[in-house]
């Protein structure tokens, strides 16, 4: 568990758009009503909640949302979709 209180936290580094090296962070931690929560966050930024324990969906808005921006990367940039 880190300072931000997160479980299972998975860390990568990215870059911004102007080039510089951010850290991109997602794990499970606890909302303020204390239910177990997935969340992502960018750099020493707040952290943004995108799916409750309790949520019986199997995709979240964000994960559809960062998905179809890809594909719209890919489409526009001429790139072939990923198999």
């Amino acid at each position: 568990m880190t300072t931000r209180g997160w479980y299972k936290e998975r860390t990568l580094t990215t870059v911004d758009t102007v080039g510089r090296e951010v850290p991109v962070t997602t794990g499970l931690t606890r909302d303020p009503e204390g239910r177990l929560v997935a969340a992502i966050a960018i750099s020493d930024g707040p952290t943004a909640i995108y799916r409750y324990s309790g949520d019986p969906s199997d995709r979240t808005e964000l994960v559809t949302n960062a998905a179809d921006t890809v594909r719209e990367l890919r489409k526009l940039a001429d790139v072939p979709p990923a198999q």
